[in-house]
């Protein structure tokens, strides 16, 4: 039978050892358990087909719009308004949003304390003295805590909240992208759908004049060659309206697949090229580019990892000091192998100037873009008022008259087809001034930032206006 001295003596670690299990388990407890869940791509597939306009609410697009109804059509700003909401490129950079914001939390923890037990005592005194006591069970526990550095927790979560505006500033720069490429996209889809009603108008025509010229050849009062430039005439349309009915599929699948949308999904455009109204430009360019540098996402994305780079270097300068653990017993890690972090430090700062570089070429870069977008949208102007006021109606008087002389039989073969070439020739060149007028005010007021969500996604606030704040 052993000494009572030695049964007590091994009671008070094994009681220790159990309070000790017991904690660890009380935490665990509260842990979170791993739960798979696999991506199916065709699952996903069908829940894209499954999608349609008239499943948006008004809850939905309200932070845009003030009222939506789909079933009178979609005008632009609704368009726009349901590219934002559902678009599936933007939905994946709100997440990362998310994720960044998650890390955030993360820096702004301690770290853990550390609980060690060497067995080393115990086992040593049992072996020489053969008996072990409680002294000996207590000089092989340990606790130990990390001691951040000067300023550590505060460069780090100020490198979080850098990470959280860049990220932030993405998903406003692809939202601003996206708002461009649906103005592009219907302003595309309208001049599709109005280049095919004109060939369609052109085609029957063409078809008549064919009839026409095969009646009067049969009559003598045509020849064989009027006959051949008539049907020459006629195959030339019907080749341009097939072009147009690809070009009108191709143009409502670009737009549906901006909005989110299957690629055959049909809907009803509320708008009409007259909303690209054309008004000469008359901006001041030094205003407009000035203007530009607050309203621009994409220039706001650069500042944004320029402060970054910030929090970096103050997140590497406060790696320069020694690292103290304090418990049981302290222990201090000097930095001399790292040279005091000062490699690291540099690298930092040499980032931060890169990305200061980076800024200044973006300014430089907005400056170019907005002077080559206004210089496009003049020229555009131009060609497109002297198609409004003199070729346009000219064409459309010209092709009335063709009919109305068809129809009264009052013009020769040889001036039924030139008509026809000059009016065919004249609208298609009218409709592409339309659409490189309305695609040059759309990149001119994109350029400038004024094309942009009612409601954009708000930027975290920069480490400036945080101390203005306080």
């Amino acid at each position: 039978m052993p000494p009572l001295h030695s049964v007590s003596s091994l009671r008070q670690p094994m009681a220790t050892r159990l309070a000790l299990l017991l904690a660890v388990a009380g935490a665990l407890a509260g842990c979170t358990s791993y739960e798979a869940d696999p991506v199916r791509p065709l699952e996903i597939l069908r829940e894209l087909d499954a999608l349609r306009i008239e499943d948006v609410t008004q809850a939905e697009v309200a932070p845009i719009l003030t009222s939506f109804d789909a079933s009178d059509g979609l005008s632009l700003l609704e368009a726009s308004a349901i590219a934002v909401r559902r678009n599936p490129t933007l939905a994946a950079l709100r997440a990362r949003v998310g994720v960044a914001e998650a890390r955030l939390i993360q820096a702004g923890l301690l770290s853990d304390p550390v609980i060690g037990w060497s067995a080393g005592d115990p086992l040593a005194d049992l072996i020489i003295e053969g008996k072990v006591d409680g002294a000996s069970w207590l000089t092989g526990a340990s606790l130990s805590w990390q001691v951040p550095r000067p300023g550590e927790i505060d460069a780090k979560e100020g490198a979080a909240k850098a990470r959280i505006r860049v990220n932030g500033a993405q998903l406003a720069r692809a939202e601003w992208a996206l708002v461009r490429e649906v103005h592009l996209a219907y302003a595309r889809l309208l001049v599709a759908q109005a280049r095919l009603a004109q060939n369609e108008r052109l085609s029957g025509i063409a078809q008549q004049t064919l009839k026409y010229f095969a009646r009067a050849r049969a009559a003598g009062a045509a020849t064989a060659l009027d006959e051949a430039l008539a049907r020459v005439a006629a195959n030339t349309v019907q080749a341009n309206l097939l072009s147009a009915k690809s070009q009108r599929t191709l143009a409502r699948q670009n737009l549906n697949g901006l909005l989110g949308l299957s690629p055959d999904r049909e809907w009803n455009l509320q708008d009409s090229l007259s909303r690209f109204v054309p008004q000469a430009p008359s901006e001041d360019l030094k205003q407009l580019v000035s203007e530009s540098l607050e309203r621009r996402p994409d220039l706001q994305e650069i500042v944004a990892s320029y402060e970054q780079a910030e929090e970096r270097l103050r997140l590497e300068v406060a790696g320069q000091w020694p690292q103290l653990q304090i418990g049981t017993g302290i222990s201090i890690s000097l930095p001399i192998f790292s040279r005091f972090n000062q490699p690291a430090i540099e690298t930092a700062l040499r980032s931060r100037t890169a990305a200061r570089l980076r800024v200044r070429a973006a300014v430089q870069q907005t400056r170019r873009e907005i002077h080559a977008a206004l210089t496009r949208a003049e020229q555009a102007y131009v060609l497109l008022d002297l198609f409004r006021t003199s070729l346009g109606p000219q064409s459309e008087e010209t092709l009335k008259l063709t009919e109305k002389a068809f129809k009264a039989r009052e013009v020769t073969p040889l001036q039924i087809l030139t008509a026809q070439r000059q009016v065919l020739d004249t609208q298609s060149r009218f409709l592409a001034a339309q659409q490189a007028w309305a695609e040059a005010r759309i990149r001119l007021d994109s350029a400038c930032g004024r094309l942009l969500p009612s409601a954009r996604t708000p930027l975290p606030p920069t480490s400036e206006s945080e101390e203005e704040s306080k």
